[in-house]
């Protein structure tokens, strides 16, 4: 399987889920505490014979003492919309009268700690929370450990690769009308591989990419994959453009829901500290 695929290929490692560019930095011991944050946010909105609004918005932090670090992922994506609710193609005034419906509701937040055992390696502990109302989410909590490993790590190109295991709990948006065999909570015990790739192509423009999977030790059709791949393009010293595309992919599916969702977003990055 995919997953496992990759977990012998990282030969070491570990929705929800860590931001590489998070990871990346430094596997080197700190001689003096590090500290950045940064935080970006993107959004389009319409109004006229359509209207609906969609922002998206990230806070990235990490504390680095020592051979310990701390690192904090937030993110929130919100939209709101009138339908056309005779579907003719157009919003009629009536249509336009009704209130904007919630058409997107989604956050993901992560914090890790990791204790590094040299210049490529550490020990990771990560707890994270998950809500996605329209993939039929109604939270999402895990709890993980692994280890994780720099393999390239130059001026230009990173390549990090991790390997763990996980604990999660998850409670589901309760159909109507309810099936007889629809579970709304499960605890799911699940390995956890990630491979994640980084390459500056010059001093303002950098891609990366990361590739995480989760599969259901008990139940290996469960099988949840997240791809995260980003262009930033560097403006200012403390300012950034980024496009970004995040995937998210479930094999098994809440009862009525698909099995993929994406988000494409352009944003402005600010780095605070």
């Amino acid at each position: 399987m995919l997953a496992m695929l990759m977990m012998n290929a990282a030969l070491a490692q570990d929705v929800d889920t860590v931001d590489f560019k998070e990871t990346e930095k430094a596997i080197e011991e700190a001689e003096a505490p590090e500290a950045d944050l940064s935080a970006e946010v993107g959004g389009a909105m319409t109004t006229g014979n359509t209207d609906f609004w969609t922002v998206k918005g990230t806070i990235n932090g990490g504390y680095r003492w020592e051979a310990n670090k701390m690192t904090l992922t937030a993110m929130g994506l919100t939209g709101r919309s009138r339908a056309d609710g005779d579907g003719d193609g157009i919003l009629s005034d009536p249509e336009r009268t009704v209130d904007r419906q919630l058409n997107a509701l989604k956050f993901d937040s992560n914090l890790r700690y990791d204790r590094f055992l040299g210049p490529k390696a550490s020990i990771y502990a990560m707890g994270g929370a998950y809500i996605d109302t329209f993939a039929g989410i109604e939270y999402r909590l895990t709890e993980q450990a692994g280890y994780s490993r720099s393999l390239v790590d130059n001026d230009t190109t990173k390549l990090l690769v991790e390997l763990g295991a996980a604990v999660i709990q998850e409670s589901r948006v309760i159909p109507d009308p309810r099936p007889d065999d629809f579970v709304d909570y499960e605890t799911i015990f699940a390995a956890r591989a990630l491979i994640g790739f980084s390459h500056t192509f010059n001093e303002n423009i950098n891609f990366s990419e990361t590739i995480e999977a989760y599969e259901n030790v008990l139940s290996p059709a469960d099988l949840r994959l997240i791809n995260r791949a980003a262009l930033t393009m560097q403006l200012s010293d403390n300012l950034a453009l980024k496009l970004s595309n995040d995937l998210y992919y479930d094999n098994t599916p809440v009862e009525g829901f698909r099995k993929m969702d994406q988000t494409t977003m352009l944003s402005v990055v600010a780095s605070i500290l």
